[in-house]
This record gives C-alpha cells, structure tokens and sequence, in this order.
C-alpha cells in the first residue's frame, strides 16, 4: 500500500516527535557586537564523543520512500545549505528491538528552509532528504561511533512495515 503525506513546514511543534529544530528565536539575541547578532545555544546536540560530518547532494527525483534507517545510539544533526529540502521522517517504536521496521503511519515529512536545522532524535527513522525543487546540498553531523545495532553497515535501509511506501507532495 502506498501511503499519501502532505510537506509539513518546520515547527519545533510539530517536529518534536522526531527531534529538535535549529532557527532564529523570536526572543532578543544573548550577545550583540557591531554588525553581529548571537543567540547562544538556541539547541543541543547530545554528542560524548567527536561529531563527524557528510555532505550530500540531493537532486530531484520521484517524492517516495520505500525504506529508511535509524541511529538508535546517536542524534544526527541536519542542516540545509542553499535551498529547501524534505526530510521524511517516522517514529521509533521500541528503541531496543533490533528488528523494528519503520511504520508508514507514523511517518511525516517536513520542509527545511536554508538557514534551518533539525537534530533527528535517537532512534527516528529517516530516509534521505529530497529536494523540494533544484538540487540542493545539506550537511549531516553524527557522532563517529558504532551505532547499538550496526547501522554503519553498507546497506542500512530497512523497508517499511508491510513493504508499504509513502508518497509525499
């Protein structure tokens, strides 16, 4: 069966089921200089060792995911450089159980603006993102170490329950 989702904008709201949200804070900035404003620590990235970090990039293709992956002993930070992108995203069921499958019913997907970024919360399953139109690029940062189950394999992606899809847009 092939599931229909609609693009969600970025809230830290709505994405709170699967992580955090990295944007500018409505509130006055915690230091200011001449030219410069800063707002310190608007999130955290819970790392206790180094942070590696990747680059991809996603180019325009069919808006549907049969399979995704999880990192279920680190967050991995998500940040898009020059244009929008869509992060597909499903919850985690049971953290600990080895051979959970991603369900297509808890999947959304959600539209990152440049100069926005997501933490993907432990155990969130996530495909790569897509580009909402051009093709875009986005850095990713997760911890370099090996995950609980060995998703550092080839091949991390594990279908959909019912080796259902989602089709979004």
């Amino acid at each position: 069966m092939q599931h229909q989702l609609q693009i969600q904008e970025l809230t830290p709201q709505a994405f709170a089921p699967y992580g955090k949200v990295i944007d500018l804070p409505g509130g006055a900035p915690s230091k200011t200089g001449d030219g410069w404003d800063c707002w310190s620590y608007v999130q955290m990235l819970d790392a206790n060792v180094p942070i590696g970090f990747g680059l991809v990039v996603t180019r325009r293709r069919e808006l549907v995911v049969a399979a995704m992956e999880r990192h279920v002993s680190r967050e991995e930070l998500l940040l898009t450089f020059d244009r929008e992108i869509i992060q597909p995203v499903a919850r985690c069921a049971d953290i600990d159980d080895p051979e959970e499958r991603p369900d297509p019913a808890t999947a959304m997907c959600f539209k990152i603006k440049p100069g926005q970024a997501i933490v993907i919360g432990r155990g969130v399953w996530h495909s790569p993102a897509y580009a909402a139109g051009d093709d875009a690029r986005y850095l990713f940062g997760i911890e370099k170490k090996a995950d609980k189950f060995g998703d550092e394999m080839v091949n991390p992606w594990v279908n959909f329950q019912n080796d259902d899809t989602i089709r979004f847009g």
